[in-house]
């Protein structure tokens, strides 16, 4: 064999073996995607927190004759909604709520895109059952972002799953989509506010914007009962 045969026959193999190389590149990129997927949405449905909520009625809590209404606006994929969730929520509830005080309310809107919209369309169909608030819970407890998939409408009944749902209920109104209109209601009464941004609060008529710390809403509620006389 001359040396240019030898040449193309070399040539020939090194392609070949850069080919296969590729090949299973590929296929270690495919199934690090997939078992990353496995994992994070696969059946990994964590639990939302304990706690007892009382006086419910839909996305309300509180007395109805409570002297200060707060109003929250969110989207499910916000970050700075989930802080707000984490850091302050509870502390509101549990010292303004609960003491018949501040008649909470919470409004979800899609500011972010479609998976904001199917996860709030899934809290308000458990509204339907009085579990708006327990599944409320279960949403955050499995926050995700970016319409990546995290509130996939399989993932959603799965949540529906974990608060002893009536879930022939629940996904027959999630699948129908009867609920897009609620939240399409809140957007237009966020923008009658000139809201345009998640987390925000209209406190007896006052907007505040952004992830707001405990102190502050505490002085807007303060506020609010000195100027209703409460």
């Amino acid at each position: 064999m001359d040396k240019s045969k030898r040449q193309a026959r070399l040539e020939r193999k090194r392609s070949e073996q850069r080919r296969n190389q590729t090949r299973v590149l590929i296929f270690i990129v495919i199934a690090a995607v997939a078992i990353t997927a496995l994992f994070v949405y696969g059946g990994q449905t964590r639990t939302g927190r304990v706690h007892d909520y009382t006086q419910k009625n839909g996305d309300q809590l509180g007395s109805p004759d409570a002297p200060v209404l707060i109003q929250e606006y969110a989207d499910f994929q916000c970050i700075h909604c989930y802080n707000f969730y984490n850091e302050t929520e509870l502390a509101l509830i549990d010292e303004y709520v609960d003491e018949g005080v501040v008649l909470y309310e919470l409004n979800l809107v899609d500011f972010i895109g479609q998976e904001s919209a199917k996860s709030a369309e899934a809290a308000y169909c458990a509204a339907d059952q009085d579990l708006f608030w327990e599944y409320h819970d279960v949403v955050f407890a499995n926050y995700s972002q970016g319409n990546t998939g995290g509130y996939s409408e399989d993932r959603l009944i799965a949540f529906a799953e974990t608060v002893n749902m009536d879930m022939a209920a629940f996904t027959q109104c999630l699948q129908s989509g009867e609920k897009a209109e609620v939240i399409a209601q809140n957007k237009q009464d966020a923008a009658d506010q000139g809201i345009t941004g998640t987390p925000s609060f209209v406190v007896n008529g006052t907007v505040l914007n952004g992830n707001v710390p405990f102190n502050q809403m505490i002085e807007a509620i303060e506020n609010a009962l000195a100027a209703s006389g409460s």
